[in-house]
């Protein structure tokens, strides 16, 4: 008579691993294309996770830490506008990257993301030497996105 009391224990384990199965083996297109792009992402991926704390979701210069600043963060949906009327690719090349001194440029309260994004690299690679390919790829993927949010 213990057999079938077995029988709904195991159609209930099975349909439990079944559910496991599907869940675990199911990713949303976001992390496969995370994770095919490594450790950078996409540069609205970065955008997200590096500047909109201070630059906001829209890129407007409203994030939560905008307050703390002594500078309010630019309004990057301006760029172009502000630049008669051409996207400004080099200077926020140079902005970005930050390893540089950017003239007239100021002080800097920005984080400088190119040596963040080399020590990214070199974690990514065991502690060898970051390849400087990636972080350029990575700022450029975050400009070309920034671009995207240029408005007249």
């Amino acid at each position: 008579m213990a057999f079938p009391r077995v029988i709904p224990l195991l159609i209930g384990a099975m349909i439990l691993a079944a559910g496991l199965l599907i869940v675990l083996s199911s990713k949303s297109f976001g992390q496969e294309q995370e994770e095919s792009q490594g450790a950078g992402g996409s540069g609205e991926h970065a955008f997200r996770l590096y500047c909109s704390n201070c630059h906001g979701d829209g890129g407007r210069g409203d994030g939560p830490m905008a307050f703390g600043l002594s500078v309010p963060p630019a309004d990057l949906t301006k760029l172009s506008a502000r630049n008669g009327g051409v996207f400004p690719r080099e200077r926020l090349q140079g902005i970005i990257d930050g390893r540089e001194f950017v003239k007239n440029h100021g002080d800097r309260e920005m984080p400088v993301w190119g040596k963040w994004f080399k020590m990214e690299a070199e974690e990514d690679l065991g502690g060898a030497e970051g390849d400087e390919g990636t972080v350029q790829r990575r700022i450029a993927d975050l400009i070309d996105f920034l671009e995207t949010l240029q408005s007249p």
